[in-house]
């Protein structure tokens, strides 16, 4: 089940997306995270320009504790605010993610097509069990990737309310199609 329910198109996220609409103006939107992240001490972070990160506390944290990115925009439609939100591991834990998928995919592409060139000159190359070791491979880092994201499921979900309750104290918040 996709974590945006608006838009059900969206059935392998890793990192999830949402957008927000908030009729408060951007600099208050920032004053009221900065305020709430001081009050709350089940959460960190901070924000800077137009960005903040809001994360579990390190004493909490375990490899797949996520991490929230809020970007604020001004919506130029009206005089609302826009906050795109992202839900996912640490930047280390994706760069390592992407890294090794990227890598796997890459080696299996390569020297899948060497062993298989090989093969079609008539002569033999271990090269070809690539292919299928590769095609082993991909779907487990994918199905580790989503079982880690369960892990951190709850957190995720209490630094997404955190966000909420704080902001729907002093102004509207809607969740809007992404």
């Amino acid at each position: 089940m996709p974590f945006n329910k608006l838009n059900h198109n969206i059935l392998g996220e890793i990192r999830p997306r949402f957008r927000l609409k908030s009729n408060l103006p951007i600099d208050e939107i920032k004053q009221i995270i900065e305020k709430g992240l001081k009050k709350d001490n089940t959460v960190i972070g901070n924000v800077k320009m137009e960005y903040a990160i809001v994360k579990i506390p390190s004493r909490e944290q375990h490899y797949w504790s996520p991490e929230l990115q809020v970007h604020l925009e001004k919506d130029y439609d009206s005089d609302d605010t826009i906050l795109r939100c992202l839900v996912g591991p640490k930047q280390t834990v994706w760069s390592l993610f992407m890294f090794v998928y990227i890598g796997i995919a890459v080696l299996t592409l390569f020297l899948g097509m060497y062993g298989l060139t090989q093969w079609q000159l008539g002569e033999f190359s271990n090269f070809v069990y690539v292919i299928p070791v590769g095609l082993l491979i991909l779907p487990s880092i994918y199905t580790f990737s989503k079982i880690g994201q369960k892990t951190g499921r709850d957190q995720m979900m209490h630094l997404v309310s955190f966000l909420y309750h704080n902001l729907d104290k002093k102004g509207s918040v809607e969740r809007v199609e992404v």
